[in-house]
């Protein structure tokens, strides 16, 4: 079965709200002491990056504010150099980038956005 961008950017969507519920109320230093969230963290970044490797091209051209390249390497950063993921720089991930991306997401089709 092929998925198009719309399922795939459901699949973004759906695991920036679980980083969100799973890290709601915690600290870069309750994060770093918490070796669960921080698996599930991943696990939902490197969803966010394979869902945006199989975006089409057509879809990130005329999205071109999206920094999809960036969003596919922190994943592969994550896949394949995992033995070097810093904590920090994921904390970072999850409190500054998140919302940009969904909100331009949203935009791109017009989905009220829920922050």
């Amino acid at each position: 079965m092929s998925r198009g961008h719309r399922d795939r950017v459901s699949d973004i969507l759906t695991a920036i709200a679980d980083i969100r519920t799973d890290t709601a109320g915690m600290t870069l230093a309750a994060f770093e002491k918490s070796p669960t969230v921080i698996r599930s963290v991943l696990y939902s970044i490197g969803v966010i990056g394979e869902a945006v490797k199989a975006i089409s091209q057509d879809f990130k051209d005329a999205h071109p504010d999206i920094p999809w390249r960036a969003i596919a390497g922190i994943r592969d950063r994550i896949v394949h150099e995992y033995f070097r993921t810093n904590t920090r720089r994921i904390w970072d991930v999850v409190q500054d980038d998140l919302d940009p991306l969904e909100d331009a997401l949203k935009s791109a089709f017009s989905i009220p956005s829920s922050h």
